[in-house]
């Protein structure tokens, strides 16, 4: 056994090829990393002033929307203070009241008693010199009404506000029902009184005496005050570093800043050195809802230098107020240059230490490479000389396993051709047999003498087409032709037509005219199959009224071949085992298995189609079984 020029290029290969790949894919992991690492920091300085962008941006809303939503509780907060304000203030009138009457409802009459608490209650002022007391009794008279007193002594039972609302009179129907209670109405102020302005006011009934006590406060006058002391609260409102939020009102007024110096300025007209009016792009967002706008600010902090910034603005349209912060683009530049700079520092690092660990690691790989090539070159030609050997065995076996092979096909064939040929000679002895038994009878007919010799000969003619079929089928030559399907039904009835009488069958068919170009008797043999199959059924069965279903129709670009009956179905847990070989549910019938194995083989080799099975029930039992064929059409 000597070696050839291919057996020495392959040592030559083992021997020296492991340790130059080992070097070159070290080489190229190397550059790899390098490169990828390169190409990583490139990306990282592009993302890194989005993300950072990002991020300012992320919290300019948070911080926008913190003083947005401490606002929204403010304004939320009016009506209630407003109730609980003057309600306090009425209890407390209620009782100066209260001790006025028990200390002199002995001694004085009502009136001199009501006389003294309006002249008690009269010189009281609170909220700012807007609230006072005001007193009308049960019938609409005003007896206390501090800002007029042209006003006292007359009835006001039928006035209205603008509203068409009745003040007093709605009073009362409170002060008769409820004791007391809140109502809302429209009434001028004692320093303008032109205009009218919505007024929430507290009422109580005093029984004893057939008066109520009132006050109230102007709704507005009360949400000025709360949205100054807010916007005052809110002052030098800063996070991070020279980071914060500032207000604007919407006819141009800063409400608040950084620089005080700002705070009460119209800066409406404000514009960069672009020529855009700052303080409208800020009040035009805000009306929008909110949203980013850019300028060029008169200012930055660190420099005390105009610069870029971008602000974020959320419109408080209850109180026409922009809130808004920003950042400067310049301070986010050099914080990026920064954490650029140390990235750059990072990366050269970590390059020069993949370098070292790379060299390492190839001269280590290096020197395993040479003892595995070494390794390798060694049992190779101790396991040369052992493959020689086993070939030589292999090579006896290989024709021991082609004999045994062919064999085993061969009974294959006999098999196939043996379960075929079982339907047509049973017919063609039981059409000798009667003809013979009709004749000793003396009935035999020339008509009836002719019937049984042309299915005798039909199927005499079948079991020889039969082996040219198997033949066919299992040879690599094979020739199509164009054919009718309603031919091979035709064709196949032929063949099948005494069973069909004796065992009392009736077909439905419903076929259309559809022509393909495919292996005739191919399908011949399928359709057999199923008939056979459904005959063996109705036997086994003893199914009485028995029936056959043949449709075919063209469904799309394939023809669609449906065969059923009502044997009774196959068992469910046999049903997905049908098609496989040698696999039959009627051993006591001589079953191989073998039928409807060839006939999915035909159609999925031969047809290039499919073919399915499923049971057909209704709500109590299974009726029968149902193949569908489907065969595209070329």
């Amino acid at each position: 056994m000597t070696e050839n020029k291919a057996e020495k290029k392959l040592l030559l290969l083992v021997k020296y090829a492991m340790p130059l790949v080992t070097i070159f894919v070290s080489l190229i992991f190397t550059v790899f990393i390098i490169v990828n690492n390169f190409e990583e920091f490139k990306n990282d300085s592009k993302n890194l002033k989005a993300e950072y962008i990002k991020t300012q941006k992320v919290l300019m809303k948070s911080e926008v929307q913190r003083v947005y939503d401490w606002l929204q509780k403010a304004q939320n907060s009016i009506r209630p203070t407003i109730k609980k304000n003057i309600k306090n203030r009425i209890y407390e009138a209620y009782e100066v009241a209260i001790n006025i009457y028990n200390e002199n409802k002995h001694k004085k009459s009502n009136k001199q008693i009501i006389k003294l608490i309006s002249d008690s209650l009269r010189g009281i002022k609170f909220n700012n010199n807007r609230g006072y007391y005001y007193i009308f009794d049960l019938k609409g008279n005003s007896i206390l009404y501090p800002p007029n007193r042209e006003l006292e002594s007359n009835n006001y039972l039928e006035y209205k506000d603008p509203n068409g609302f009745k003040i007093v009179k709605e009073s009362i129907q409170i002060a008769k029902n409820k004791k007391e209670g809140y109502l809302e109405f429209l009434w001028k102020k004692p320093n303008n009184k032109k205009q009218y302005y919505k007024k929430l006011s507290y009422i109580k009934v005093i029984d004893e005496l057939g008066i109520y006590i009132g006050t109230g406060e102007y709704i507005k006058d009360f949400e000025d005050t709360i949205r100054k002391k807010s916007i005052e609260s809110l002052q030098n409102l800063r996070y991070g570093l020279n980071s914060f939020v500032f207000l604007v009102s919407y006819d141009g007024v800063y409400l608040s800043h950084l620089k005080s110096d700002y705070v009460g300025l119209n800066r409406i007209d404000l514009k960069d050195e672009n020529g855009i009016f700052i303080t409208k792009e800020i009040i035009k967002t805000a009306k929008k809802g909110d949203g980013f706008t850019s300028y060029i600010s008169t200012i930055m902090p660190e420099t005390n230098k105009p610069a870029k910034k971008t602000t974020y603005v959320k419109g408080f349209d209850k109180w026409q107020i922009a809130i808004a912060s920003g950042f400067y683009n310049k301070k986010i530049d050099e914080k990026i240059e920064q954490k650029e700079k140390s990235l750059n520092k990072r990366n050269s690092e970590y390059i020069l230490k993949i370098v070292f660990i790379s060299i390492i690691i190839t001269i280590f790989l290096f020197g395993l490479s040479l003892y595995v090539s070494y390794y390798l070159e060694k049992y190779f030609l101790k396991y040369r000389k052992k493959i020689f050997e086993e070939m030589e065995k292999n090579k006896k076996k290989d024709l021991l396993l082609a004999h045994q092979t062919k064999m085993v096909a061969m009974g294959e064939m006999l098999e196939n051709i043996a379960h075929q040929w079982r339907q047509p000679l049973s017919i063609i002895t039981t059409s000798a047999s009667g003809m013979q038994l009709n004749k000793e009878m003396g009935i035999l007919t020339d008509e009836n003498q002719k019937e049984s010799i042309d299915i005798i000969i039909s199927n005499a003619k079948h079991l020889s087409q039969t082996i040219d079929d198997f033949r066919d089928f299992l040879s690599s030559k094979k020739s199509t032709k164009l054919f009718e399907i309603q031919t091979v039904y035709e064709k196949t009835l032929k063949l099948i037509s005494s069973k069909l009488k004796s065992n009392e069958i009736t077909i439905d068919a419903n076929i259309e005219n559809i022509k393909i170009d495919a292996y005739e008797n191919e399908l011949i043999q399928v359709l057999m199959n199923l008939f056979n199959n459904s005959f063996d059924a109705f036997k086994i069965k003893q199914i009485k009224d028995r029936k056959i279903t043949f449709n075919v129709f063209k469904k799309a670009e394939n023809v669609i071949i449906e065969f059923s009956d009502n044997a009774g179905g196959i068992p469910e847990d046999l049903i997905n085992r049908i098609f496989e070989p040698y696999f039959t549910t009627k051993h006591k019938f001589n079953g191989t298995g073998i039928g409807l194995y060839m006939c999915q083989q035909i159609i999925n080799k031969q047809f290039n189609g499919e073919i399915k099975v499923k049971n057909l029930k209704d709500e109590v039992k299974v009726l029968g079984v149902k193949f569908i064929i489907k065969i595209p059409i070329n």
